[in-house]
């Protein structure tokens, strides 16, 4: 056996042990705030959110741009100081609540999270269990307790859901499992558009969050977002035009006692006004980032702005953008597309 090749054996044993004790720590972790009582977990979550705030200094200047963005320089300093230590709060207890609440069962999700008191007679779930739904989200509120919807509604099709892959892999595996709950399957956002196709043709449930910047390359497309056209996955409304299923907003928000409200929205894709099939598919995928940027503009506390939403501009000039954004050059022929 060749020196390189052994050398290259001994990388990836040692990768492998690195990996492995990764997921080791991360599982003995997860176990421990299993354990804790939920008022110190959510304090524990609080003093670690006040320490990200004052250590993230990228992320801070991040949502210093967004917040320019969407409410102009007249926001106070301080309002917006205000807005970002609470999104990273809302940032962190949604991570912390999935770790904690480990396994997640109905009884568990049950205690933390409200849904409206009529939702068996609800036309729109009666739609998602015959026919299959596209349900699209974003970082707003807890998104991760919003896919553990799947544990409460039991009798609801197949789900898979979309994510963007964390470059570490073991990261990934364990967070992955962490959100598996019953037959909910994750997709990575590269690669994972057969599984969700799939799934949807099958009659089966889409969980898609839509707040993310998505390169050309990936499919995105420029649609406005808090007032500034922004790079947007048009695959939820793809897969609901496609497929001829309800596209529904969905959002786990925070209310009073530490307790969160499962809202649903209206089907996106009624009353689109054309038949020409780009058309429609921008039509639905602009009231999704609409629907977002309405909610995030009346309570802007609950999302993170640390996100580089609007990391590429269709336009050379910089414009209202935020300084982190990048001409993105081959906007111009995606643009005629739609």
């Amino acid at each position: 056996m060749g020196r390189q090749r052994k050398q290259r054996i001994r990388w990836r044993f040692a990768a492998r042990v690195v990996e492995e004790t990764q997921v080791a720590l991360m599982l003995g972790t997860i176990r421990i705030l299993a354990a804790l009582p939920s008022r110190w977990v959510l304090r524990f979550a609080d003093g670690a959110a006040w320490l990200l705030f004052h250590l993230d200094r990228r992320g801070r200047e991040a949502a210093r741009q967004n917040l320019r963005v969407a409410f102009g320089e007249d926001l106070p300093k301080e309002r917006a100081r205000t807005i970002t230590r609470a999104s990273y709060r809302e940032s962190v207890r949604s991570i912390l609540l999935l770790l904690h609440l480990q396994p997640l069962t109905e009884a568990k999700w049950r205690r933390w999270v409200d849904i409206p008191d009529d939702v068996e007679s609800d036309p729109r779930v009666k739609q998602m269990r015959e026919t299959g739904a596209i349900l699209v989200s974003g970082h707003v509120g807890n998104w991760e307790l919003l896919l553990g919807m799947r544990v409460a509604f039991q009798d609801l099709p197949p789900t898979v859901f979309v994510a963007e892959a964390i470059p570490n892999n073991a990261v990934n595996r364990v967070v992955e499992q962490l959100r598996s709950h019953g037959d909910l399957v994750g997709a990575m956002r590269k690669g994972g558009a057969r599984l969700v196709t799939n799934t949807v043709r099958n009659g089966g449930i889409a969980a898609i969050l839509a707040d993310r910047n998505v390169r050309g390359v990936h499919g995105g497309v420029y649609v406005p977002f808090l007032g500034l056209p922004a790079r947007t996955t048009p695959l939820p409304a793809w897969l609901a035009l496609r497929n001829e299923v309800p596209l529904f907003p969905v959002l786990c928000l925070p209310i009073e006692n530490d307790r969160y409200f499962v809202w649903v929205g209206p089907d996106l894709t009624q009353d689109l006004g054309t038949d020409d099939p780009n058309h429609q598919l921008y039509e639905v995928t602009r009231r999704v980032n609409h629907v977002l940027s309405q909610v995030i503009r009346a309570r802007p506390e609950i999302w993170n702005w640390t996100l580089k939403r609007f990391k590429g501009r269709p336009e050379t000039d910089l414009g209202e953008y935020p300084a982190y954004s990048r001409y993105d050059p081959d906007s111009e022929a995606r643009k005629r597309r739609y």
